[in-house]
C-alpha cells in the first residue's frame, strides 16, 4: 500500500498512528511506539547511514521492556514535540541475560555501543519490516511533551505526511537543520520543495556545514545568482562542492544551516 500526500483526516476524525497500523493491517494493541533522543547517537544519521546499527541500538534493552510486543514502531526526534517514523522492526524473541552468547559481546563491539549492556540488558531480536516502508522518513506524529515516556503503547496523532521526496515545508533560516540525504532530496526534486527552493535562492550568506561523526565545523559563504541554493546544489552534486578540506568527509554524514 502506498500512502501519498494528502488531507489529514480519516473517516471525519483526525488521522492517527494505530489508524494507519490498522490500514496496513497491523494490531495497534501489538506495537510499541518509541521515540529515540539523540543523547547517545544521531539516531536519522544512522537510519539513513548505518540501519543495522540502529536495530541493535533499539534491540539491547531492559526485559520486559517491549513486553509481548510483535512490533516495534522506531521515530527520531524531529521539530519540537513531534517525532520522525523510521519503520516498523518485527521482534522474533528476545534472549536474556544469562544465556547472552559470548558473539553478542562482539556485536556490541562491531555496532560501537557499550559493552556494558551485555551484562545488564536483554537482547530482542529485531528485523526491520517492509510494512510501512513507503512511510519511512515522511510520517511525523505529534509525541508529546518532555515528560513523555520514549517507549509508548498509547495512539498518537499524525501532524504530516510528506511527499514521496519532500522534506517538508521551509519555516524560517534559523531552523534549517538539513542532513545530506534531504538536500539531495531538496535538489533533486525542486517541485516537491518548491518553499526550500525558494527561501534558499533568495539569499546570500554564511552557512554551516557539520560533520556529525566528529562535530567539525566548516564555515562557507554563498554569493552566486542562486543564492545559497546554487552553493548547496555543488555540494549535493560532489559531496564536496570543490573545497579541499571536505574531499575527504563522507558527505552522508554532513548536516547544512
Amino acid at each position: 500500500m502506498i500512502i501519498s500526500a494528502a488531507p489529514l483526516a480519516w473517516t471525519g476524525h483526525m488521522l492517527t498512528f494505530h489508524a494507519l497500523l490498522t490500514t496496513y493491517g497491523i494490531n495497534p494493541a501489538e506495537v510499541r511506539l518509541v521515540r529515540h533522543g539523540n543523547k547517545e547517537i544521531p539516531v536519522l544519521d544512522v537510519f539513513q547511514n548505518n540501519p543495522d546499527r540502529l536495530s541493535h541500538y533499539t534491540a539491547w534493552q531492559k526485559l520486559g521492556r517491549y513486553r509481548d510486543s510483535r512490533y516495534i514502531a522506531v521515530f527520531a526526534p524531529a521539530r519540537g514535540i513531534t517525532a520522525l517514523f523510521l519503520g516498523l522492526w518485527a521482534v522474533d524473541g528476545v534472549t536474556v541475560n544469562k544465556d547472552l552468547a559470548p558473539d553478542h559481546l562482539s556485536l556490541l563491539r562491531q555496532y560501537e555501543l557499550p559493552e556494558e549492556w551485555y551484562e545488564r540488558s536483554a537482547f530482542y531480536h529485531l528485523n526491520l519490516s517492509d510494512v510501512m516502508s513507503d512511510l519511512s522518513e515522511r510520517l511525523v506524529i505529534d509525541w508529546g511533551g518532555s515528560t513523555v515516556s520514549w517507549v509508548q503503547r498509547g495512539d498518537k496523532p499524525v501532524v504530516l505526511i510528506k511527499g514521496t521526496n519532500s522534506i517538508g515545508d521551509f519555516v524560517s533560516y534559523d531552523q534549517v537543520q538539513l542532513s545530506y540525504p534531504d538536500l539531495q532530496k531538496l535538489i533533486q526534486d525542486t517541485d516537491s520543495n518548491i518553499t526550500w527552493v525558494n527561501a534558499l535562492t533568495a539569499v546570500n550568506g554564511i552557512y554551516l556545514i557539520r560533520h556529525t561523526i566528529d562535530g567539525k565545523l566548516y564555515v562557507g559563504s554563498a554569493y552566486g545568482k542562486e543564492g545559497i541554493f546554487g552553493r548547496w546544489k555543488t555540494y549535493s552534486r560532489s559531496g564536496h562542492g570543490g573545497n579541499k578540506f571536505l574531499k575527504d568527509i563522507t558527505p552522508q554524514h554532513m548536516e547544512f544551516s
